[in-house]
């Protein structure tokens, strides 16, 4: 399958946007205000690798998901599950713990759960666009051909 073009931009904003987030997360702002230091660095760990397999998803134009290429491109979803599933349960000690948030009326401090979706969101749209592109061209190729529209499904 021919590699990411489209789906490699919409990788590297998402990094952008995991770097931003682990930032802020140290910076303790927004629902991480007032939380423990060791909370800060333990949740901006995961955000921060999340936005690295992002950027190598970006880099090698090949995404999270691929069937070829390198290894981590194969995975790399499996990291991104594994990461969310870190801060799940970091946010979940740290509710139980009596941190800033616990009895607050505040919301629970969540992860980045939308990070499990978007390899799969990334790979299925490709997935589309180069059916699309096939189906296409085999209609030039019917019409140009001399015969009628192609049929249809």
């Amino acid at each position: 399958m021919p590699k990411l073009k489209l789906g490699a931009a919409v990788y590297a904003l998402a990094a952008v946007g995991w770097f931003v987030s682990a930032v802020l997360i140290l910076r303790g702002y927004g629902d991480y205000a007032g939380a423990d230091r060791w909370f800060l660095i333990a949740t901006a760990m995961p955000v921060a690798l999340t936005g690295v397999l992002y950027t190598i998803g970006a880099v090698t134009r090949r995404g999270l998901i691929a069937s070829e290429g390198p290894r981590i491109c194969q995975i790399g979803w499996a990291f991104v599950i594994g990461l969310v599933a870190v801060e799940l349960v970091l946010s979940f000690i740290y509710d139980q713990t009596g941190g800033p948030i616990a009895g607050d009326s505040s919301p629970m401090i969540a992860p980045s759960i939308a990070a499990v979706f978007i390899p799969h969101w990334i790979g299925r749209l490709q997935e589309k666009y180069y059916e699309g592109i096939a189906e296409g061209e085999q209609e030039l190729s019917s019409r140009e051909s001399g015969g009628g529209p192609a049929p249809t499904a």
